[in-house]
């Protein structure tokens, strides 16, 4: 199924359709245009991807930027943020819907417990982690299936929203 986000480019809204396909691949469209099916792999280093279009290799890197995203592609940095009324996506406890790889802490508070270990597999809306603010216990979930393959948050420490809770593997698409 696909999925749709609004962002705004330089002042300029566009839509982004992005659909996972069943060989892997990831099918991209901008606004009207073309659509573009691309490989995409995460290339060990958060943030990082290699991404091969019509045979030709590139690597972007994406950036949380405040409410938004930063990406660089062959030099050229954008600066993506939330179209206004765009109704952003939430996760359990009210945050942005992280990229894929990364699951990043909905709001400061605690880290009162962490359910998973690295090399774990993780299912989609499965609890990966509890943070405490104000009293109230908030479940930080999995998007989407993978292998957990870095933990960056520390049990009894604080963490600040938008930090990185832990990174994984997304699992790959069913042929």
């Amino acid at each position: 199924m696909a999925s749709r986000h609004r962002f705004q480019v330089a002042g300029e809204t566009h839509t982004v359709t992005l659909e996972e396909l069943a060989d892997g691949r990831a099918r991209v469209r901008v606004g009207e245009g073309d659509a573009k099916d691309l490989d995409v792999t995460t290339a060990g280093v958060p943030g990082l991807f290699s991404i091969v279009h019509n045979g030709v290799p590139t690597q972007a890197y994406v950036a949380r930027d405040g409410h938004g995203f930063r990406v660089t592609v062959d030099g050229r940095t954008f600066h993506l943020a939330p179209a206004s009324g765009a109704g952003r996506q939430r996760g359990a406890a009210g945050g942005m819907v992280d990229p894929p790889g990364t699951i990043t802490a909905p709001l400061a508070g605690v880290v009162v417990e962490l359910r998973v270990a690295v090399g774990d597999t993780i299912q989609p809306r499965q609890t990966v982690a509890v943070v405490e603010a104000m009293k109230m216990q908030n479940e930080v979930q999995a998007p989407m299936a993978g292998t957990v393959t870095r933990i960056q948050a520390v049990a009894g420490a604080r963490i600040e929203k938008g930090a990185l809770v832990l990174a994984y593997e997304p699992a790959e698409a069913p042929e």
